[in-house]
């Protein structure tokens, strides 16, 4: 073997040999060192800002410049590839609900991704002819809203992901931002279960929950197929404004889109939807849909936008 190997050996010991090695070794080293340099230049990515506000008549200028269809959807698009991301729930509470594309990205998240998805919504808006909301009742997606109501259910906001409440965290929150409720201060039916059935909460939201148990936090069941590139923040985020869920109200009104991962946010509007969840409990069906009640009972304008 050494007879076979002495004349490679002579070589590389000779002139030209430890030249070749030489050559080698400053080649690699090179390449390494123009890895790094790439490596160190790549531009950090982006950190993910707790808070934006967005003003629907406004666009962001973006290099390369959108086509129109991009440039008109912008704040639509963000809505949905907030929704695209959810993995756990959807609760939404929107007055005016007329987005088709925004209604197939909430059901996909329920039949692809087995996300849990809440609406709360508004007796005047029910016969909207627009409305998509009975589409998502033909999903077997939960449409809640109070029949034959003084008020407007006018909120428009969607929580992603966030956290739901047990009865014991929502009355010590409740309690906690709002006091004690007393004789004279039972201003809504939640505050009157606050104050006289603490079980009839309990048997609604359950005793224990993720906030106060973390062992409670949910595991999908259904397996992710491919892990976002793009995850929602750890405690979901909350999409809030003055723009109805309609394409002018996303396109061009004098409206606003906040978007916002912060628990100060987050945490009063995922108590104040589970306090209309409570409240707001008539089921809405495939068939109320079709009949234009605010119209006959109200008097009042469906095509709202």
């Amino acid at each position: 073997m050494d007879a076979v190997l002495q004349p490679f050996l002579s070589f590389f010991k000779s002139k030209p040999g430890k030249f070749i090695i030489a050559g080698g070794l400053l080649i690699v080293s090179s390449e390494i060192v123009y890895e790094l340099y790439l490596w160190a230049r790549k531009p950090a990515k982006p950190k993910q800002k707790s808070c934006e506000v967005f003003f629907i008549n406004r666009r962001k200028l973006a290099q390369p410049l959108p086509s129109p269809q991009e440039f008109t959807y912008e704040h639509i698009n963000r809505i949905i590839s907030y929704i695209n991301r959810a993995e756990k729930s959807i609760c939404l509470a929107m007055y005016i609900f007329t987005m088709r594309e925004i209604s197939e990205a909430v059901i996909r998240a329920k039949k692809e991704r087995s996300v849990v998805v809440r609406v709360v919504t508004c007796e005047s808006m029910v016969g909207n002819e627009g409305s998509y909301l009975r589409d998502l009742i033909a999903e077997d997606i939960k449409v809640q809203y109070k029949y034959k109501s003084e008020y407007l259910m006018h909120h428009k906001f969607c929580l992603i992901d966030t956290d739901w409440y047990c009865a014991n965290c929502l009355i010590e929150y409740h309690t906690e931002q709002y006091g004690e409720p007393t004789k004279n201060m039972q201003h809504t039916m939640f505050d009157k279960a606050v104050m006289s059935d603490r079980a009839g909460l309990l048997q609604r939201f359950g005793s224990s929950c993720a906030r106060c148990n973390p062992s409670n936090r949910p595991k999908q069941a259904v397996p992710r197929r491919k892990k976002s590139s793009d995850p929602l923040p750890k405690h979901g985020v909350l999409i809030a404004g003055s723009s109805n869920w309609t394409f002018p109200g996303l396109t061009t009104h004098w409206d606003t889109v906040t978007i916002s991962s912060l628990p100060e946010l987050i945490d009063p509007f995922a108590a104040e939807f589970q306090r209309m969840w409570y409240e707001l409990n008539d089921p809405l069906k495939q068939h109320a849909t079709r009949e234009p009640l605010y119209k006959t009972r109200r008097g009042m304008d469906g095509a709202h936008s």
